[in-house]
């Protein structure tokens, strides 16, 4: 098991989820409807100018210039490698041709929960699409990240 507390992901790839209305979320955006944003106009009265889903979802989440909507805390909760394993006991092995004979079950990334991040967009956030070590943080669309098992058969005669 690994716990990681913190730490800030810019996640393009969320942002354009949650823009385009593509996931469940908490707070989804409905594609029927016009937005009217908080702020105020130039002359200091209240917006109350309306925009229709697809400006909101974009030009806020996705694209637009408010960089925080994509920034995500990084707590995440993982099970990354487990095995399980047994070897035949020598004593079942006497009247064969093994003397040792082993089976593991094995695999990587098997769970994690990012606990900050939309529940269904199940985002894994060791995701990195700057190909390098230090971009850990980074997400420009990235594609998911792989499940991997595997399974050994040891045997030595």
């Amino acid at each position: 098991m690994q716990y990681r507390h913190g730490g800030d992901i810019y996640s393009v790839t969320s942002a354009a989820l949650l823009g385009r209305g593509t996931v469940d979320a908490d707070n989804p955006i409905d594609r029927e409807s016009n937005y009217v944003l908080p702020g105020v106009q130039a002359d200091g009265s209240p917006n109350d100018v309306a925009i229709s889903s697809t400006e909101f979802g974009f030009n806020t989440y996705f694209g637009g210039d408010i960089n925080e909507l994509s920034v995500f805390d990084g707590t995440t909760i993982r099970l990354q490698e487990a095995s399980l394993g047994y070897s035949i006991p020598k004593k079942l092995l006497e009247k064969t041709l093994f003397g040792n004979l082993s089976f593991t079950l094995s695999g990587t990334n098997l769970w994690f929960k990012a606990v900050n991040f939309e529940s269904t967009l199940n985002y894994d956030t060791n995701a990195s699409s700057t190909g390098v070590g230090n971009g850990q943080g980074i997400d420009f669309i990235t594609g998911p990240s792989t499940r991997r098992y595997g399974f050994t058969v040891r045997a030595s005669f």
